[in-house]
């Protein structure tokens, strides 16, 4: 149970559904009950701990109905977890095909680009492509060259 009041003033979709029919309930068929659950009770001040395949489905439940709220959190948790183990992954989910996060999109490009920096060996990195992955190096290459005073 959820006050109607909480629900339109964090989702304009949520609104239009409220105000439109009327209903005393809303039924959410796209998500798993446990992700709903979760939406509600970040909506509600409590703080959970997520694992990332249940933060990148509550972001897209999120986006689906609006809720700024909560795709500013998640962006944000999501951007303190990038490491070498997931961030080809959040690079993908983030990029414009998919869910269009740019922050997040950049803040892997950036990640990528420090890795390279340092070496560090990221998962799955081939899976991106040789054409991003050699942009990545000249990104770098150049980045080092105006870094250093020569």
């Amino acid at each position: 149970m959820v006050h109607k009041q909480v629900l339109k003033s964090v989702s304009p979709v949520w609104a239009e559904m409220i105000d439109s029919q009327m209903k005393e309930s809303i039924e959410i068929e796209d998500f798993s009950s446990k992700i709903v659950c979760f939406a509600v009770k970040l909506l509600y001040g409590v703080l959970i701990n997520l694992s990332m395949e249940n933060m990148l489905s509550l972001y897209l439940f999120a986006q689906k109905y609006h809720i700024q709220i909560l795709l500013d959190f998640i962006e944000e948790q999501l951007i303190k977890e990038i490491s070498p183990a997931n961030v080809v992954h959040l690079f993908k989910f983030s990029s414009p095909d998919a869910s269009n996060i740019p922050k997040l999109h950049q803040k892997c490009i950036n990640y990528f680009m420090k890795c390279l920096k340092e070496t560090i060996p990221i998962y799955a990195v081939e899976s991106l492509g040789e054409t991003f992955l050699a942009s990545m190096v000249l990104k770098s290459l150049n980045s080092n060259f105006t870094d250093t005073n020569v």
